[in-house]
């Protein structure tokens, strides 16, 4: 969610930036215990009314890489709620969606062709999402290892946000690229 949060403060309005980085916070220390589940209710429901408006049917769209940027934040909150494997890793597949359109923009709009029994490539935002999600879930291994799995601190989920911060800014400026290249920045 750190990560995708980059797509989100680039292309969305300036007056949804505030509910964002309020629900991006949220996220992050719910999982401490830190949150009334009344403010998180609210959250998943403003979610709705901001976004209910955008047209978000075209992967390739900005409106789309808003409200699934956007969804990042709020799918945590609900995951932390009603904790739920396949969504979390919605999450992922989701950032990935929005990255490999990025790619695909940014790649000058090629299709790359793939003949049987080669490998697929991605392209670079969307290898570097996979690499990171590789390193979330091997941070997570390891703490359940050495802590015997005693649960998630504050120092590690800190530590978690702040290792986030590089490949975020990268994901920003990759979007204000795209918004460039194809004109979103002039909506």
């Amino acid at each position: 969610m750190e990560r995708g949060s980059g797509v989100f403060t680039v292309l969305a309005q300036p007056a949804d930036e505030e509910w964002f980085s309020y629900a991006l916070e949220v996220a992050w220390r719910a999982p401490l215990g830190e949150v009334d589940e009344d403010d998180l209710i609210e959250i998943l429901e403003e979610f709705e009314g901001r976004t209910e408006s955008i047209d978000a049917d075209d992967p390739g769209s900005k409106g789309f890489s808003i409200v699934q940027s956007a969804m990042l934040a709020v799918n945590a909150i609900a995951v932390y709620m009603n904790p739920n494997p396949a969504r979390a890793e919605m999450s992922g597949q989701t950032l990935e969606t929005i990255l490999g359109s990025f790619d695909f923009k940014l790649g000058g709009s090629v299709v790359p062709v793939t003949r049987a029994g080669e490998d697929e490539g991605v392209g670079r935002l969307q290898q570097l999402e996979q690499d990171a999600q590789n390193s979330l879930l091997e941070s997570i291994r390891s703490l359940i290892r050495d802590q015997g799995g005693s649960g998630l601190d504050r120092d590690f989920l800190e530590g978690l946000r702040d290792s986030c911060v590089p490949i975020r800014d990268e994901i920003r400026a990759a979007t204000e690229s795209v918004a460039e290249l194809v004109g979103w920045d002039q909506e």
